[in-house]
């Protein structure tokens, strides 16, 4: 299931006429082919506005082992639409959910004849069988707090406490299924067979089911929790969130590149953080449409890790490669005037002693066939040695039109991508 990596992974192999397109960074790797296999006729949720909505915003994924080409998937909040523009909305940070009583799900997904399949659908649930909401948790105050509306009228949807907005799933050794989800920064352990909640790591204390985790978590970016999850060979779980905290306010938001890596011990519930640089502004993208998606342990201490930022015309898909075996483990928090945030860069925090994990580039999707179109490259798993799978987030195929505010389908599909390298991973 995990794949041991050296140093010689990032040996190039000379120039191959199977090549889509020879990337020039000496550190990546070759892709010699891509392949799309698309969700074709997607589970109908119901309708809205006169507009049909279909099964998507698939946030997250992770292969089988053993299986032939099949996936563990799972979904977000399901269908919303930021309305903050709205007439209504007076400056607030507003997401209309069109089914507020969605539960989200997790699939079964096997690739066939060019497409992939839907085999098995679980919706989450509590731990008494009850079923998971994609609605906003009661008490995520703050700064740029989610208000949910369930119509163009501003009728409020209210909270729920098993909201969930999840954005990554693994399965450990004994075939439990671990959701990284945004709401919270939390981290969520599930039954395989009913996807019924076993335990949730939270920084939150009211959470029920809950186990706390550094309460330095819950100063996340509005939307922009947990978005990773990643389970190394000794069990050990990781996750890192979308973007920097907002720590000690969102006054690092324009500009910190501080990410954090967390480490827990699902045994002693025990935690530790890693640090690592974010990539860094060009052109149009600003510091903060910087986005970290998915990642996927190799062994031990090194993760492909998704880095991606779309704005204006200019576009960036990478995937890296973190490696934490040198990274200095961080039990508490900066006891000086700064929080690890506000050091902005690595090369800030290598000056008090602090070494951040490395990173090297791998790939870059934008040399490759991915569509520039499908902005958001969510799931990323480990196949085999020389392939690697990738799914992307369509949001569920819908926007609204900002001039009517009626909804609109993006016709974005959701599509499965294979990603064969001209060399092994050793």
């Amino acid at each position: 299931m995990f794949i041991l990596l050296g140093l010689s992974l990032l040996l190039l192999l000379s120039a191959c006429s199977e090549t889509e397109r020879q990337n020039e960074n000496p550190d990546s790797l070759d892709v010699i082919k891509l392949e799309q296999f698309c969700l074709e006729n997607p589970p109908l949720i119901g309708e809205f506005m006169d507009l049909k909505i279909y099964e998507g915003g698939v946030s997250g994924m992770f292969y089988i082992p053993g299986t032939e080409y099949e996936f563990w998937l799972v979904n977000d909040r399901g269908p919303n639409i930021v309305m903050n523009d709205h007439p209504l909305a007076e400056g607030q940070n507003i997401k209309l959910f069109p089914f507020p009583h969605y539960a989200p799900k997790v699939m079964r997904a096997q690739l066939k004849d060019g497409r992939f399949e839907i085999t098995q659908i679980l919706e989450i649930k509590g731990p008494q069988g009850e079923l998971a909401s994609g609605l906003p948790v009661p008490g995520l105050d703050g700064e740029a707090a989610e208000i949910a509306w369930s119509d163009m009228d501003g009728t409020l949807a209210g909270t729920h406490e098993f909201g969930i907005d999840a954005e990554a799933i693994a399965m450990d050794a004994e075939g439990n299924l671990w959701i990284a989800e945004e709401y919270r920064t939390s981290i969520w352990k599930l039954d395989p067979a009913a996807a019924e909640i076993l335990q949730v790591f939270t920084p939150l204390a009211e959470h029920p089911s809950g186990t706390l985790i550094d309460e330095v978590y819950s100063k996340r970016r509005p939307n922009r929790g947990f978005e990773s999850l990643a389970i190394s060979p000794d069990g050990l779980i990781y996750v890192v969130p979308q973007s920097p905290l907002w720590n000690p306010d969102r006054s690092v938001m324009e500009k910190s590149r501080i990410m954090r890596i967390l480490q827990l011990n699902p045994t002693t519930n025990k935690t530790t953080t890693f640090l690592f640089e974010m990539e860094e502004a060009f052109g149009d993208i600003r510091q903060r449409d910087w986005k970290i998606a998915d990642m996927v342990a190799i062994n031990n201490h090194q993760f492909l890790i998704i880095e991606h930022a779309t704005n204006g015309n200019d576009q960036s898909l990478q995937i890296n490669l973190i490696d934490i075996a040198e990274a200095s483990p961080l039990l508490e928090e900066w006891d000086g005037e700064r929080t690890y945030e506000q050091f902005i860069t690595a090369k800030a925090l290598k000056k008090v002693g602090i070494q951040p994990a490395t990173k090297r580039h791998l790939i870059d999707l934008t040399k490759t066939s991915y569509p520039s179109t499908q902005v958001k490259p969510e799931g990323l798993t480990i196949v085999n040695s020389k392939t690697l799978a990738l799914i992307n987030d369509n949001d569920y195929s819908v926007d609204v039109d900002p001039n009517s505010w009626k909804l609109i389908d993006t016709e974005v599909p959701t599509c499965i991508y294979l990603i064969h390298l001209a060399e092994e991973l050793k």
